[in-house]
């Protein structure tokens, strides 16, 4: 059974008529730290399974998961598809079922992206009540594979996508039909015109030089080495501009890493809330410091692309995978390759 169905669930109701499903997990005691986790595109909740699974016991920690609208069982509303309006649904519901706690946000994928526009649309309001972050195959900016810097075949491509996109919104009946009979799912899937509507949100995204507001929170930047969604080189242009932020590229991982790598997940997340309650301090290793010296020669400007947007072999960084079911150790998890 899925977590999900373990969870109590709420709804909740936006200004522009879209109701969000939210499922909420409440401690025995009154909690002392809320957990939000976000997922990314044309997926649910319910990606996050897996890594809560893999949270140790905790009687004082809220765990709150959601579907975003358009997702799962959330409805998509009337507003138009905008980052912006991602970044205040997570808002609102961190408002109105944890409103007394200190807040850690995992996010993946479009929901990183959801954080990141708060933040550098809402600036320290958005950060207020954050003591930690953990964003998931994350970006800045520069989705669009036809812009220039990219490969021509990479740019034929981004068009050919682009062009889907406009199709499914053209003719959702249609484009729904073939994507079931050429690839079905058991899986909650969002319509195909609200997918393209969300996917050409991803493309318009852009929040590069704007995310100050994040610098004093930890952060934890993790990415799957063979992300080909969004590959490895959003991450490192990310932590050009979050100095602070601990980097995990994972060898052998690619854009599904929730349900790769849940029990790495679950560490990194364990290690917010420690901290968060003041038993572990969140200095840098000396690891790190090499990583962000190199990330920031390497990624401050935003035009440094790799063949088809992807790290060449030597900037691939990597991270040592799990040997147990729920721990990594932390000075352990990092190296680089020379």
């Amino acid at each position: 059974m899925d977590l999900t169905e373990q969870a109590e669930l709420h709804h909740l109701t936006r200004p522009d008529g879209a109701r969000l499903a939210v499922y909420r997990r409440e401690p025995s005691v009154p909690s002392e730290v809320t957990l939000v986790l976000a997922h990314g595109w044309s997926a649910s909740a319910a990606v996050w399974d897996d890594v809560i699974r893999h949270l140790p016991a905790d009687d004082r920690t809220r765990i709150l998961t959601f579907d975003q609208r358009g997702h799962g069982a959330s409805t998509p509303g009337h507003a138009p598809a905008d980052m912006r309006v991602l970044a205040d649904d997570l808002q609102a519901v961190l408002s109105a079922f944890s409103p007394d706690t200190p807040a850690i946000v995992a996010a993946h994928s479009m929901g990183a992206m959801a954080v990141l526009t708060g933040a550098a649309t809402r600036g320290r309001t958005a950060a207020a009540r954050l003591v930690g972050l953990l964003l998931v195959s994350a970006s800045s900016g520069q989705m669009d594979l036809r812009l220039a810097g990219h490969p021509p075949l990479t740019r034929v491509v981004g068009s050919a996508r682009t062009a889907i996109a406009q199709a499914c919104t053209r003719a959702p009946r249609s484009t729904r039909y073939l994507r079931d009979l050429l690839a079905p799912s058991v899986a909650p899937r969002p319509t195909t015109d609200v997918a393209a509507a969300w996917f050409r949100a991803i493309l318009e995204f852009d929040v590069a030089g704007h995310l100050t507001a994040l610098r004093n929170i930890p952060v934890h930047l993790v990415t799957g080495a063979q992300d080909r969604i969004i590959p490895p080189v959003h991450t490192c242009r990310l932590a050009a501009e979050l100095a602070h932020a601990r980097v995990h590229v994972l060898e052998g991982a690619t854009h599904r890493v929730p349900s790769e790598q849940p029990a790495l997940l679950a560490m990194l997340l364990t290690d917010l809330v420690e901290a968060a309650r003041g038993q572990r301090p969140t200095s840098p290793s000396a690891t790190d410091t090499i990583l962000r010296a190199a990330t920031r020669l390497l990624f401050t400007k935003r035009g440094a692309l790799g063949a088809g947007g992807r790290l060449p072999w030597n900037e691939h960084w990597l991270a040592r995978r799990s040997a147990t079911a729920t721990r990594v150790g932390r000075e352990e998890m990092i190296y680089t390759r020379q």
